[in-house]
């Protein structure tokens, strides 16, 4: 099959909601884990173990703040320190949960690494994009 001529980049305002989004995820979460509440769920047990969860709370928290406001302000440097604060924490929360999901049989449980590691990856994706990026 031949490959098309179409280039799929987003027009400037779908970018913007697409890649300003993001950072949303973490601060969701970061409330999620600083909030008391229920007991947390089992793909976290590594994780709890060499943290408490507000502390995983507030470092989600932190990073989407951060890129969010870099985002909105257009400062390049804020923003990437915030994506990379939030890859470098979701990636660490992915392989907690990886481990503890690969020990089940069929990998029950998947979907919650695997968004957190989507998420992670996003987050460097974009911290590296804009890094990369001439300065104006």
């Amino acid at each position: 099959m031949k490959r098309g001529t179409w280039v799929p980049l987003l027009p400037p305002h779908a970018r913007n909601v697409v890649v300003g989004i993001v950072p949303v995820e973490p601060i969701l979460r970061g409330i999620d884990y600083v909030l008391p509440g229920g007991e947390t769920a089992p793909q976290l047990n590594l994780i709890e173990a060499a943290a408490p969860m507000p502390v995983w709370g507030a470092l989600c928290l932190i990073a989407g703040v951060v890129a969010l406001v870099g985002f909105w302000a257009r400062w390049r440097t804020v923003c990437i320190a915030g994506m990379w604060l939030g890859a470098a924490t979701y990636l660490t929360l992915a392989v907690g949960q990886w481990v503890e999901v690969s020990g089940h049989p069929w990998w029950d449980g998947i979907r919650g690494p695997a968004i957190v590691t989507i998420f992670g990856a996003a987050m460097a994706g974009i911290a590296l994009g804009y890094a990369r990026q001439e300065p104006e």
